[in-house]
């Protein structure tokens, strides 16, 4: 698999993680949290822009889950 592949790959696992936005006013801006990777937090000016590199910090995650041979969680869905 090429590193476009794996790109791809990575975006179609992060499209299946929900993401929990909100504005932090201590840090100016938006908050993208995922419930099922404690620790993967991403800023963003815009809620579309957190939302973005918290696309990036998954794939970081992936990888780092892949190189250790730990189980990727299962996607929850939440509620409003």
């Amino acid at each position: 698999m090429n590193t476009d592949d794996s790109k791809m790959d990575a975006m179609k696992k992060a499209q299946k993680y929900s993401f929990r936005v909100h504005y932090s006013k201590e840090d100016g801006g938006y908050i993208a949290l995922s419930p099922e990777f404690p620790g993967l937090s991403a800023f963003g000016e815009t809620p579309e822009e957190a939302i973005r590199e918290s696309e990036t910090a998954l794939e970081l995650f992936h990888e780092a889950y892949s190189e250790k041979k730990k189980p990727l969680p299962v996607p929850k869905v939440l509620k409003g």
